[in-house]
């Protein structure tokens, strides 16, 4: 599991996530998620396009991250164009949950036309 930390267009940090998001890497997502909330951020994106596996705990760690932000009136935004992952979120019913597009650019419009309302 790789996990890079980024800004799109200096507005809307991003968690870019690749490989494996499973029990052995979710300690590791769970920190990063963690470090944004502890600096304020609370409204944020996750980039799940190159994932190559997501499991249960993978999803329970993203929900956890979601529950947090949304204690703090913020909002966590899903990037996936990985047909398979999107599946994952499909069959679980974790797309009632998540808000998730398809590219980062799709991500800072939902934010940014979100606070628009």
């Amino acid at each position: 599991m790789t996990i890079e930390r980024s800004m799109i267009n200096d507005q809307l940090s991003v968690l870019r996530l690749s490989g494996e998001l499973d029990l052995s890497s979710v300690p590791d997502v769970r920190r990063a998620i963690r470090a944004l909330i502890d600096e304020g951020t609370v409204q944020f994106a996750i980039n799940l396009s190159n994932l190559e596996f997501i499991d249960s705990s993978g999803l329970g760690v993203l929900v956890g991250g979601l529950a947090r932000v949304r204690e703090k009136q913020g909002e966590i935004k899903l990037i996936c164009n990985n047909r398979r992952i999107v599946r994952v979120f499909e069959m679980t019913r974790l797309t009632q949950l998540f808000d998730i597009v398809e590219d980062e650019p799709a991500a800072l419009r939902a934010f940014t036309e979100g606070n628009d309302s």
